[in-house]
């Protein structure tokens, strides 16, 4: 092999390894990114409770079929609470946003209200509460009248 080749060889090693890691990077913060978003649920967390307790420690199908409810029910009282807490939260903003619009003057009250409807809809997308959640409301919830 020529000293060229040798070079060459070498480049193509690096550039391919430097694809590689950006596109790991991607993925990877994409990933994150999308779990930060959106916490998971409480079935999926039960799911994965249930699949450890399977795996570490061997259940038999009849124990099992009797956690299985168990989880079930703890999956949802966990959903009710993500969805009062969301409540909770939102009431708490709802209520300094009023106290913060009566500093303002006009036109920052204007584009306050702005701000305000940019992170509604951001926290609409972001903590849908589970629709099956015992005290989630029906549907995609509705938007709130936050400040002024």
């Amino acid at each position: 092999m020529s000293h060229l080749t040798k070079n060459k060889i070498i480049v193509y090693l690096a550039a391919i390894f430097l694809v590689g890691g950006v596109t790991g990077a991607v993925l990877g913060w994409t990933g994150a990114k999308q779990r930060w978003w959106h916490p998971p649920d409480g079935k999926t967390i039960c799911d994965r409770v249930r699949h450890r307790l399977q795996s570490e420690l061997n259940l038999r199908p009849e124990q099992v079929r009797e956690i299985d409810p168990i989880l079930e029910k703890r999956g949802k009282e966990m959903d009710a609470i993500h969805s009062r807490t969301i409540k909770e939260i939102e009431e708490i903003v709802r209520s300094s946003n009023e106290r913060i619009v009566k500093v303002l003057d006009s036109a920052q009250r204007t584009k306050f209200e702005e701000m305000e409807k940019k992170r509604q809809e951001s926290m609409r997308n972001r903590f849908k509460p589970p629709q099956d959640a015992p005290g989630a409301p029906e549907g995609a919830p509705e938007p709130r009248a936050n400040g002024p």
